[in-house]
């Protein structure tokens, strides 16, 4: 079989507008959802946010006025095109005037937007990820009677102090656990691709920092849930933009007997695909639905692509609109948001539904209803020490 090598440009191209990825948001200072339980100070704080959004929709025939700050471009297939479905959704299901300001690579040009913006009327300036949250936050605090989400990031309430900024995170690790799920029963499916006399499966991160982590957790207990005798070789590229490194290490896991490799592996995802392409083995990607991102340009390249784990960001930012517009979210809260809001999930594209059985999709439709309901509690890493989620990663080393 010929090989085959992705180039610095081709990755360039396909993920430049991907800057949070798997690896970018800083999930440490994530907030579950706040509780039912407040104190009577954040009670007040809340009620402060519900009446600013109360007067925006209540005795005025405005439409609500949202804008999204795009730190890039949009066409990436990724990130900055799943937070525009989001901005779509607005209008087409609330009624809202939109506009996207692709702000592009030169991260000079980006405090004149935010500014820009923030003199204007609109209701709500959305902006993401970790790359730009100090800027967003600085922005936020000098325009305290305006109102400000960003996503894939928490807020700093030192620094934004008047209640006008919600963070959105993810909860990646159930995400993963579906596809731990997945990777473990496709070693029982009879599939060509797969060696059933191998019970091993591999993981390559692109750092090995507690939010890559979160994700090697969700993973490692989906694999156990389904046959705690599978074996995971463990990886990390030590980058989050290094495609040959981890076209090079997946190529290792593989090598050594990994029959599906799950790749949390940021902006250096499609050397982790050209791995799966030349060793004729199935990949599990990340963030964004890789193989319907390749099918047009690069069939070859995506037809190994089982399924990704993804972030859905539009989806999180109709929600977390919605909820503040009708007084159920607030913007003195972080919110994270998981399989029940649709925020994150597991592509079932029409490969997926190709290559897994029936009776594997219905599995896996069932644990991930499990999982909603909370029949299911999946570990993560922020509530472990580096110690512990070591131990868990060297328990399941072959």
């Amino acid at each position: 079989m010929k090989k085959k090598v992705v180039s610095v440009a081709l990755a360039a191209a396909m993920t430049a507008g991907v800057l949070a990825g798997c690896g970018g948001s800083s999930s440490k200072e994530t907030t579950a959802a706040p509780a039912a339980e407040k104190t009577e100070e954040k009670a007040d704080a809340a009620e402060s946010t519900e009446a600013k959004a109360e007067e925006k929709t209540e005795g005025s025939d405005k439409p609500l006025k949202v804008v999204y700050l795009c730190n890039g471009s949009l066409g990436d297939k990724g990130f900055n095109d799943s937070a525009e479905s989001g901005m779509q959704m607005l209008k087409d299901k609330l009624g809202a005037e939109v506009k996207t300001v692709e702000m592009g690579r030169d991260e000079t040009s980006y405090e004149g937007n935010y500014l820009d913006v923030s003199e204007q009327d609109w209701d709500m300036i959305v902006s993401g990820t970790w790359s730009v949250k100090e800027l967003a936050q600085d922005i936020a605090a000098q325009f305290p009677d305006k109102n400000y989400l960003i996503f894939d990031a928490s807020v700093d309430r030192d620094v934004v102090k008047d209640n006008n900024m919600m963070g959105l995170n993810y909860y990646s690790n159930q995400a993963a656990y579906l596809s731990g799920v997945l990777a473990a029963k496709m070693l029982e499916s009879g599939d060509a691709k797969i060696d059933a006399s191998q019970k091993v499966l591999g993981f390559v991160g692109s750092m090995d920092t507690a939010n890559i982590n979160d994700f090697l957790v969700g993973y490692l207990e989906g694999i156990q849930y389904v046959d705690p005798e599978i074996k995971v070789m463990t990886s990390y590229v030590g980058s989050f933009e290094d495609v040959s490194k981890c076209m090079e290490m997946t190529t290792q896991l593989y090598n050594q007997g990994a029959q599906i490799v799950y790749a949390p592996a940021s902006q250096s995802i499609l050397g982790a695909a050209t791995a799966a392409q030349n060793a004729d083995k199935y990949l599990i990607a990340c963030d964004q639905d890789l193989y319907s991102e390749l099918a047009e340009s690069d069939k070859d390249l995506a037809a190994n692509v089982l399924s990704s784990s993804l972030k859905n960001v539009g989806e999180s930012i109709y929600t977390a609109i919605e909820g503040w517009q009708n007084g159920e979210m607030s913007l003195d809260q972080d919110y994270t948001l998981g399989l029940d809001s649709g925020a994150v999930g597991l592509a079932k594209n029409e490969n997926y539904k190709a290559i897994v059985p029936e009776d594997i999709q219905k599995f896996i439709d069932e644990t991930e209803q499990k999982v909603i309901d909370g029949e299911i509690t999946v570990g993560t890493a922020f509530d472990m020490s580096t110690d512990e989620v070591a131990a868990l990663r060297d328990s399941m080393k072959p």
